[in-house]
């Protein structure tokens, strides 16, 4: 008798285990920084405490899928058209952009798409 509790009690304890570690799994917040999404679009030039400087460079044509900008500026130094997918809403945007242009963004979630004929080039400096 003292067996068989022993080995319901292991059945039970690796069923938990199991659970916790699926309701854990499926927790996890969808993977949205840019730089892990898009790493041969996005990369890190500069980071500290305060901020994140990121330098974008994606061709024509180009989609980075879903993800997340952090509020700050975004610097143009290229001239160049967007498509813009905003999340939660579906709106879809559609910029030209200049070089030199210099926009104030708050928080954000899009999907982005180069939808010109020049590579799009643009440094984002985010506050943490």
């Amino acid at each position: 008798m003292k067996r068989c509790w022993k080995l319901w009690t292991i059945g039970l304890a690796v069923i938990l285990a199991s659970f916790a570690a699926w309701q854990r799994a499926s927790a996890q917040e969808e993977e949205l920084d840019p730089v892990k999404i898009a790493p041969d679009v996005q990369k890190v030039v500069f980071e500290n405490a305060l901020v994140r400087v990121t330098e974008e460079r994606m061709p024509p044509g180009r989609v980075v899928r879903k993800h997340r900008h952090m509020h700050g500026l975004t610097i143009a130094l290229a001239d160049y058209q967007m498509e813009q997918k905003l999340y939660p809403s579906g709106q879809i945007i559609h910029s030209n952009r200049h070089f030199g242009e210099i926009n104030w963004n708050e928080t954000f979630i899009h999907e982005a798409r180069n939808a010109g004929t020049t590579n799009q080039y643009v440094v984002r400096v985010e506050l943490k």
